[in-house]
């Protein structure tokens, strides 16, 4: 019975080496097989947070750049306002103010309407899309468009972008000097508008990535728990393996010398 045990660990650890695998069957190690499932549904969940991340990222740092943009052109609009106000400019030199202000109108318009890199709409109107990133966690990777492009604030009310822009062009362009000046202050507002967007996505931005790096790691060191639960450890294997032939041995010595003895011989 001794040899035949040993004779069946020899043959395991044979497969174990061969395969690299420590066990082929659940019931060879029940706990090590429980805590490998529990590691493959944590991964899988993981995986979906990684992806979902993936896209948030791509579609974050479009967002971002859209608003750097936007952020650049309110701060032009801004020295071309306090340029307008300088009364010994010409008409004429008005009417080339108010023509750049209007291309940087289209620009900031062209903008907030742009589709993302998957076809939809980069600053959706009515609620922002949210992606789950962990468990009960979800970000929103672009702001909406009325955030963009309708609810800023100018001096305590709120006014959308189209229409601050086009009421600068007709103060630069025809306005008196009044007109003029009264468009620095909303001319501030606007820049505070998307400066604070541009913060506010570079967060974000900072936060997936590190979310990002959280998951891999935490990825990383399921892989090398399941490497050790489940694969061979080829020198511990070899070092069982001899030990068992040592024992097999001595088992089939041990037998074959009692086997050549007679009862009467033992009695004696």
């Amino acid at each position: 019975q001794k040899q035949s045990e040993l004779s069946s660990l020899i043959g395991k650890t044979q497969e174990s080496i061969a395969s690299g695998k420590s066990f082929s069957r659940p019931s060879e190690a029940p706990s090590s097989w429980l805590e490998i499932s529990s590691l493959g549904r944590k991964a899988a969940i993981e995986n979906s947070w990684l992806n979902n991340i993936g896209r948030a990222v791509i579609m974050a740092q479009q967002a971002e750049s859209s608003i750097d943009t936007m952020a650049s052109s309110s701060i032009r609009a801004k020295e071309l306002v306090i340029l307008a106000n300088n009364e010994t400019l010409s008409a004429t030199d008005r009417s080339v103010i108010a023509l750049e202000l209007e291309s940087l109108r289209d620009q900031v318009n062209k903008l907030s309407q742009a589709q993302n890199s998957y076809g939809g709409k980069l600053f959706q109107a009515g609620d922002p899309i949210e992606m789950r990133i962990d468990t009960n966690v979800l970000v929103t990777p672009s702001p909406n468009f009325q955030t963009v492009a309708q609810a800023i604030n100018i001096g305590g009310s709120t006014s959308d972008l189209d229409t601050i822009m086009s009421e600068m062009i007709t103060a630069v362009r025809t306005g008196t000097p009044a007109d003029r000046a009264a468009q620095l202050g909303r001319a501030d507002s606007l820049v505070n508008h998307y400066s604070n967007l541009l913060a506010s996505q570079g967060l974000l931005v900072n936060r997936l990535d590190q979310q990002e790096d959280r998951l891999q790691k935490s990825q990383l060191t399921s892989t090398e728990r399941r490497s050790v639960l489940e694969n061979t450890d080829v020198s511990e294997a070899v070092s069982r393996f001899q030990s068992l032939l040592v024992n097999l041995e001595a088992a089939q010595r041990l037998y074959a010398k009692s086997s050549s003895t007679s009862l009467i011989q033992l009695i004696r």
